[in-house]
């Protein structure tokens, strides 16, 4: 059925582009669902406010469910058939390198503050529409009442697990660990955290055994384990999914969970009127020493390109100068309670600004994808950051799984770029 619809959707925006006058141009502009798409298609219309702009150009939204997203727009891009302006993940970003215009010189991304960051092969495939880091969520009621402070150091947050574990209160840290991708905040992102590991994806492509000791990998996979052998997630782990993880927060079973900004606006809305300011949080703090910069993770996401395959390419171009540029884009973020990815553009009245405020010698670590060697060695040994932090999350033995992985890549590396 989903297919079915998506056809039909295509079909409608190719009879609309015919059936307008030339000079009225209709661009299709594709997003997938939690891309603040309620607020771009209907709270406040991006569309109608860009008419006012450009009454010459009509932008025409198309919500493609999240599940389907990455699917359709392969299936699109191997048949040239993109839409106008697209929004690309942040992980397919090479994937599109070779399909899209290079954005470099548009004032808009003179703007953007992750642009540079995110190029790829000195190409800006795509622009940002906004960022996201990630938290700890914690209950205030808990740790007041266990004499507990948000901790601002790698073995203060251990501290942290073990104290809660003691007091039999509850359980430290909820991870729904049933379901895979809910250990993303650990074996995803923690090796980046660590001690140079800034682009670690594109470190080990160039690596034949990452998974040594001393690496960020390693040293990050070291550090999740020390975590994952304190039982911060209650006896079975792995018999709970999501749904669970978030229940038990709610219900105070559980002091604390990872997840990004975007958790705080389902808290708020489930959360009982009188539990609302019960919600505290804090950045994971991956450093050793209080000294030590706190490196904290930055995602840059939803990255709008135009594909090469566009006849409205200069129309797109002026579509997206302005709409960063924009007071529109101002009050879109403000709705979406995200990082701003255009300089100057600040969030009122957010409680993750009050939270960085509150924090010195910060330093932010980019989400960069993987490269083609990394991608290549990833493929051939079905290399999945989130099914490790699994096993880890059953008690798999550390040690062991390090050398069993270094095997796997030198041996895939070796076969699929040789040296």
């Amino acid at each position: 059925m989903k297919k079915i619809l998506v056809g039909l959707l295509l079909t409608t925006f190719g009879l609309v582009g015919c059936g307008e006058k030339d000079n009225n141009k209709v661009l299709t502009m594709s997003i997938w669902e939690g891309t603040g798409d309620a607020y771009l298609m209907e709270t406040n219309s991006l569309a109608d406010a860009y008419k006012k702009i450009n009454p010459d150009v009509t932008i025409k939204i198309e919500k493609i469910p999240n599940t389907d997203y990455d699917t359709t727009m392969k299936i699109r891009n191997t048949a040239n058939q993109l839409p106008d302006i697209f929004a690309i993940r942040n992980k397919h970003m090479y994937t599109y390198k070779d399909s899209v215009v290079d954005l470099s010189e548009l004032n808009a991304t003179k703007v953007n503050e992750f642009a540079k960051a995110y190029k790829i092969e000195g190409k800006t495939v795509g622009l940002p529409m906004y960022g996201f880091n990630e938290f700890v969520y914690y209950r205030k009621s808990i740790f007041n009442k266990l004499g507990i402070t948000p901790p601002s150091t790698w073995g203060e947050f251990l501290g942290v697990i073990e104290k809660i574990n003691e007091s039999g209160e509850c359980i430290p840290l909820a991870i729904g660990g049933k379901d895979l991708w809910t250990t993303y905040p650990y074996g995803q992102f923690i090796p980046y955290l660590v001690t140079g590991g800034d682009n670690v994806l594109n470190q080990m492509g160039g690596l034949d055994t990452p998974f040594s000791e001393n690496t960020s990998v390693y040293n990050g996979y070291k550090k999740v384990n020390q975590l994952f052998s304190l039982n911060p997630a209650g006896k079975n782990p792995l018999g709970y999914g999501w749904s669970q993880e978030t229940n038990m927060f709610l219900s105070k079973k559980a002091a604390m969970m990872a997840a990004g900004q975007w958790y705080y606006k389902s808290y708020m809305d489930e959360a009982p009127e009188n539990e609302k300011e019960d919600l505290g949080m804090f950045l994971m703090p991956v450093r050793d020493d209080i000294n030590e910069k706190y490196r904290y993770f930055v995602t840059g996401e939803v990255f709008l390109g135009v594909p090469n395959a566009s006849k409205y390419q200069q129309e797109a171009k002026d579509f997206l100068d302005w709409f960063f540029t924009s007071e529109y884009y101002k009050e879109y973020i403000n709705y979406m309670q995200v990082i701003p990815s255009v300089s100057g553009v600040k969030l009122k009245d957010s409680p993750f600004v009050e939270v960085m405020n509150g924090i010195e010698n910060l330093e932010p670590v980019y989400q960069i994808p993987g490269g083609e060697n990394y991608t290549k060695i990833k493929n051939e040994t079905r290399y999945d950051q989130n099914q490790l932090s699994q096993e880890l999350l059953s008690g798999t033995e550390f040690e062991g799984l390090m050398s069993e992985w270094n095997i796997k890549w030198k041996e895939a590396k070796a076969k699929v770029i040789g040296g």
